[in-house]
């Protein structure tokens, strides 16, 4: 896991399997950036995912949204895309597939 915040949108980098023994880590990732509203979640290296990160990544995409910011989501791995289709995050959030392209989704007008 790994994050960023300083100006440019916040990274959070999920990797490997993320279920509820990672819970934590993963709330504290997302706590960590909760200020900066523009936030990339980027699930590229992402194998596994339970519903209790998804639980979080809803969190995150609504205390996002409620401070006029926007989250979006970069992940390729079919598997993942469909559990993220069936928990609905695909409705209200954006799923691209590259983390150039989540950058450039973000980058504010000039």
């Amino acid at each position: 896991m790994g994050e960023r915040a300083d100006g440019d949108p916040a990274v959070v980098r999920l990797a490997g399997e993320q279920d509820v023994s990672t819970r934590n880590e993963v709330r504290f990732a997302f706590q960590r950036v909760r200020d900066n509203p523009r936030v990339i979640v980027d699930l590229t290296k992402l194998r596994y995912i339970d519903s209790t990160v998804i639980s979080e990544l809803m969190r995150a995409e609504s205390r996002t949204s409620a401070n006029d910011g926007k989250l979006v989501i970069v992940a390729r791995n079919q598997r993942i895309l469909r559990v993220l289709s069936i928990a609905g995050i695909t409705v209200r959030t954006p799923i691209l597939d590259t983390l150039d392209s989540a950058m450039k989704a973000l980058r504010p007008p000039h």
